[in-house]
């Protein structure tokens, strides 16, 4: 069953308005929410959005125009330091596919192996030739002319959705990530004058990253405070009941990749008792 409003996304039901927009919780008064195509086994949701005071929950917001004048020297130089080096610029996914697979592969290699994505090298070149985004930005560094690192956007009215963002990672010093996302600001000035918003996602559970603190320190992105809400088929709900008290234990076994993912719920869960 489709549901307007809800989309199905490993295992869950969440929204697929923008976090801003107030989500419809009919779906979940009267039971449909379990039919969403795909059979989640939890829905999680948010509400009052930007609420002005700290919680537990947050996105990673950038919703004034950048300002590199405004900063501290060391961070304009990090900045200028990735445009001197990169040529960051808009391009067309298709024409570039086996460097985007590449870019993706060197980018996973730093993950952990208990949660590093395998990449299936036909079916990722055949996805790109697929993808839909708003717009992909590429890094082309100046010295080589080589792709280095690519982003895609997403765009809901007055949201952008920052959805992927990868690098080579040897080329991180050259703050090939400054480029990027500078040139992403600089393009989008007024639509953030005009009220919209560039999003990094909620806040990490799984895969902690310093990205966020890295937006928020050379780019000035904000968190923007909201409520967590996550409610359970009726097995699952009891299977986190049994399991939540025992959740130190299995942060000891994160390393086994089954127990990683239920650390996550747990920990999701934890925040969601934290608005109790």
């Amino acid at each position: 069953m489709k549901i307007e409003g809800w989309k199905y996304y490993v295992h869950a039901a969440i929204p697929s308005t923008p976090p801003h927009i107030e989500v419809d919780v009919e779906p979940l008064n009267d039971g449909r929410i379990w039919k969403l195509d795909g059979n989640p086994l939890l829905a999680r949701w948010d509400s009052d959005w930007d609420c002005g005071h700290e919680t537990n929950w947050w996105y990673c917001i950038k919703d004034t125009p950048f300002d590199i004048s405004a900063l501290k020297s060391k961070r304009r130089y990090e900045i200028n330091k990735g445009n001197k080096n990169f040529e960051v610029k808009e391009i067309t996914p298709a024409d570039y596919t086996e460097e985007l697979f590449q870019i993706t592969t060197a980018a996973y290699e730093t993950y952990p192996v208990s949660y590093r994505p395998l990449i299936e090298h036909d079916s990722f070149i055949d996805s790109v030739r697929n993808w839909r985004f708003y717009k992909t930005y590429g890094a082309f560094e100046i010295e080589s002319g080589q792709l280095c690192g690519y982003a895609n956007l997403l765009i809901d009215g007055s949201y952008i959705n920052f959805a992927v963002l990868k690098v080579v990672p040897e080329k991180e010093k050259q703050a090939i990530n400054a480029a990027i996302v500078n040139k992403i600001l600089v393009d989008h000035e007024e639509f953030l004058k005009s009220g919209g918003y560039i999003c990094d996602g909620s806040r990490s559970i799984q895969h902690e990253t310093a990205f966020q603190d890295y937006l928020e320190k050379y780019f000035e992105f904000r968190k923007a405070y909201c409520k967590l809400h996550i409610v359970y088929k009726p097995a699952i709900r009891r299977v986190v009941g049994i399991a939540f008290p025992f959740r130190g234990i299995l942060k000891k076994l994160d390393g086994i990749n089954t127990i990683r993912k239920i650390n996550a719920l747990l920990r999701m869960e934890e925040i969601n008792r934290s608005f109790e």
